[in-house]
Parts: C-alpha cells; sequence; structure tokens
C-alpha cells in the first residue's frame, strides 16, 4: 500500500508531466484499456462513467474503448472501516502486467480521483514517446487502418483554475453511519472466584469511525468446586455496557460498566450463611487488539480489570461457630480473546 508521500509524488507527476496523447495523435498510439469497475454496494461510490470521464480527460480522448486488446479491473474494498481500491491491469492474453493498492481513504469519491491519476501517472507517455506495446489500442503489429470518418466527442475538459468534480453518483440508500459487530469470546478471570474461574462473553455493538458502543453478556465459574475443603461452586454472570474509543485501524480502549449476581451453589452437607444469589456491580478499563483473518472477520485480544461497586461475602455456619470463607477483592483482572464478525 502507498505512503502519504507517494500519494505527493503521483499528483506532481500528474500536474508537472505534459499530456500524455494529443487529440491528433494516431489511434494506433493511444493507451487503451477494457474498464471492469466493481464497488461494494452502500459505498456510494461513484459510476463506471464517472471513473472512465476523470482518466479520459488527462488523456483527452476516450482511453477505455470497448475495442481495446488490453484490460483494466478496479475493485474498491472495505478496509476497517475505509475503502481503498486494488487496480490491476492484463495485456491482451490476460497475463498481469501491473497491480496496485490505493490508499484507504473515507469517502468514495476522493478514492476513485486517486484512481484516476493513480492510472494516468503510471500509463502517461511524453508526446514523441511510444506507449508500451501491450497497451496500444491497435497492436503493433496490425496493418494501419484509416481513421474513421467521424470523431467522438471529446470529454469534458476543465480549466487549470477549475476544481476536479465528479458527477452525481447513483442515487442509492443511505447506508446507516455504522457497521454492526458480533462477538465471541473465551475469558480466563483468576480472582472473580475463589478459585480460577472460566467462562465466555457475547457481544453485540455498532461500530462508528472512532467510537464504538456494545452490550455485552458475560459468565465465569469456579473451576474446583471447593473453598479450604468446603464444597462449593461460585458462578458470577453479569450483562453491561461497552462504550470503548478507537485507536488506529486495530487497537480499543473501553470503560465497560457491569452488573450482575454471584451465585453459590453448596453440598448437601453445608448450612450457608450467605444468600445463593448476591449481587454485584462493578466499572473498569479495558484494552483489546485486533488481527483480521479475512474481510469480515477478526481475531481479538483483550486485557480488563474491573473494579467492584458492590459484592458479597461468603459465609457458612460450622458446627459451633460462623466462618467467613472467601470475599471478592476491589479489583477483578481478566483476559479473554474472541472472534468477531462483521455482517
Amino acid at each position: 500500500m502507498r505512503r502519504a508521500h507517494a500519494d505527493l509524488l503521483t499528483i506532481a507527476l500528474v500536474m508537472l508531466a505534459p499530456p500524455a496523447m494529443a487529440d491528433d495523435a494516431p489511434t494506433a498510439k493511444r493507451v487503451a484499456f477494457r474498464l471492469d469497475y466493481l464497488a461494494p454496494p452502500g459505498a456510494n461510490c461513484p459510476a463506471k462513467s464517472a471513473l472512465a470521464e476523470l482518466t479520459s480527460a488527462k488523456y483527452r480522448y476516450d482511453a477505455f474503448p470497448d475495442t481495446a486488446r488490453a484490460s483494466l479491473s478496479v475493485t474498491v474494498r472495505r478496509a476497517g472501516g475505509r475503502l481503498d481500491a486494488l487496480l490491476v491491469a492484463r495485456d491482451e492474453q490476460g497475463a498481469v502486467q501491473w497491480e496496485e493498492t490505493a490508499t484507504p481513504r473515507w469517502r468514495c469519491d476522493e478514492l476513485v480521483e486517486d484512481v484516476a491519476l493513480m492510472i494516468y501517472a503510471r500509463f502517461m507517455t511524453i508526446k514523441g514517446e511510444t506507449p508500451e506495446a501491450w497497451t496500444l489500442l491497435v497492436s503493433p503489429s496490425a496493418p494501419p487502418t484509416p481513421p474513421p470518418p467521424t470523431v467522438a466527442p471529446l470529454p469534458h475538459r476543465r480549466a487549470p483554475e477549475e476544481p476536479l468534480r465528479l458527477p452525481p453518483p447513483p442515487s442509492t440508500p443511505d447506508a446507516p453511519p455504522f457497521r454492526t459487530e458480533l462477538s465471541a469470546a473465551f475469558v480466563v478471570a483468576p480472582l472473580d472466584t475463589p478459585g480460577l474461574a472460566l467462562g465466555g462473553g457475547l457481544q453485540v455493538a455498532l461500530r462508528w469511525p472512532w467510537f464504538s458502543l456494545g452490550v455485552e453478556l458475560r459468565g465465569v465459574v469456579d473451576h474446583r468446586g471447593d473453598v479450604d475443603d468446603v464444597p462449593v461452586r461460585t458462578w458470577l454472570a453479569t450483562g453491561g455496557v461497552l462504550p470503548c474509543l478507537r485507536i488506529g485501524e486495530r487497537a480499543r480502549v473501553c470503560t465497560p460498566l457491569a452488573g450482575g449476581y454471584y451465585q453459590f451453589v453448596m453440598g448437601d452437607t453445608v448450612e450457608p450463611q450467605t444468600h445463593a444469589d448476591q449481587p454485584f456491580g462493578g466499572v473498569g478499563l479495558r484494552g483489546s487488539y485486533d488481527v483480521p483473518l479475512s474481510k469480515n472477520v477478526r481475531l481479538r485480544g483483550y486485557a480488563e480489570v474491573l473494579y467492584k461497586l458492590h459484592g458479597t461475602t461468603l459465609k457458612f455456619m460450622p458446627p459451633g461457630s460462623e466462618r467467613v470463607l472467601w470475599t471478592p477483592p476491589g479489583a477483578l483482572p481478566s483476559i479473554g480473546i474472541g472472534v468477531i464478525w462483521n455482517p
């Protein structure tokens, strides 16, 4: 993927270089491609004709006739909340001769402008020189043909001071300003219960460019099932909201706010002094990092510390005295790893 200074170099080449071909240049020496343009639904991208007009305006002739020998495909893709484009040029036999990826942009019309500049910068030819043979509209070995009796109208030429404007895109239903995320995670919590707690969580979130808001259900259970040789199984089930600030394309910082219940299940021989269901509340800090696995699937790891606002004390009554078995600490750390799906 090109870096920012590569974009500046492309624009400089386009502005400083003379036109690739004049209007009266022989047809046989013209660079030409059959254009294949694909954009994802809901991306609000300009039409194929807009890209063709922007590029042809630089060459000062129609650079994408149906009779071209070479082909050029432009595929717009979603890239972490933004849009990029894959450009692939092939010769008459279908062999790839050039491939490049445009820098991701937030808006598709800006991306299409970049693509037009990239095509022109790559295939422009100084007047008097011959373009690469595989890009020519007519094969160099083919016999010359007389020019057509009529000249097709030229694309609109804009004055040097006129800003570059795209034709309005075709009307499409407005896409929502957010994307949906669904996730499932495996959780390890060393202090949520008397022993090491294992469990999982489910989350539904709405993601904007720099912010996300999720709802999470989480449950863990003490894997041991006893405390100081007293048979008791401890569960913690919580639900909460998860506002997050996105940092770059992959990292997030979140402030979870959770509430739920502890549940204690004791053996038949133990007389509990703590009610089986006890409320719990907490607020904390979570950091996460995503690793893309495919276009719509990512792997996410996170670490969290939840500060207890309301907890409980586990007691039972042995013969002769009351005994405190366990009290949750003030800070409850946990780690998790999950799979994220963007529908």
